[in-house]
């Protein structure tokens, strides 16, 4: 039985966050993807305080993302291809999130005036179909048609007294 592309796919999120020791950690080796380096190496090289890098490489390395040997981490040459894009994703990301305005700078003022509660909305609903249902009642009966008029021509002349 053929199974749905969804279900075949890894679901779980790439699990670095950005403005993290983990992501300058990946990010510094991927970028130097050629060379290993320990967690003293890397602190030298990062915003990684040196008491933070040894923590963070062994997240880090018990997450998959990065191998480790002799104590000196660095990221299969394999995977750092993939793993920059994800890092270029996150990145991106990140941009779109930062460069949207906080507030709602396309709307005009007042905007909010124009959108009706839920009861004015049930309201003009309720009456929408009422004048439906009235103009095909009174398309079909010519006395209904007939007070219809009488009434249009009542409003236009108090209309016409009034200016």
């Amino acid at each position: 039985m053929p199974r749905h592309v969804n279900d075949l796919r890894d679901g779980d999120p790439f699990p670095v966050k950005p403005d993290t020791n983990e992501y300058r950690a990946v990010s510094f080796l991927v970028q130097h993807r050629e060379y290993g380096f320990t967690p003293r190496e890397i602190a030298d090289h990062t915003e990684i305080s040196g008491s933070s890098a040894s923590k963070t490489m062994t997240r880090l390395f018990e997450k998959g993302l990065v191998e480790r040997a002799d104590g000196t981490y660095y990221v299969e040459p394999e995977r750092a291809d993939t793993l920059q894009r994800r890092l270029e994703s996150i990145d991106a990301a990140t941009r779109l999130f930062d460069d949207a305005p906080a507030d709602d700078a396309y709307a005009e003022p007042g905007w909010e005036q124009h959108v009706p509660s839920i009861g004015e909305e049930r309201a003009e609903q309720t009456e929408r179909t009422r004048s439906e249902h009235d103009a095909d009642t009174t398309a079909a009966d010519p006395t209904r048609k007939a007070e219809r008029l009488v009434a249009e021509l009542t409003d236009d002349e108090t209309i016409d007294r009034e200016e």
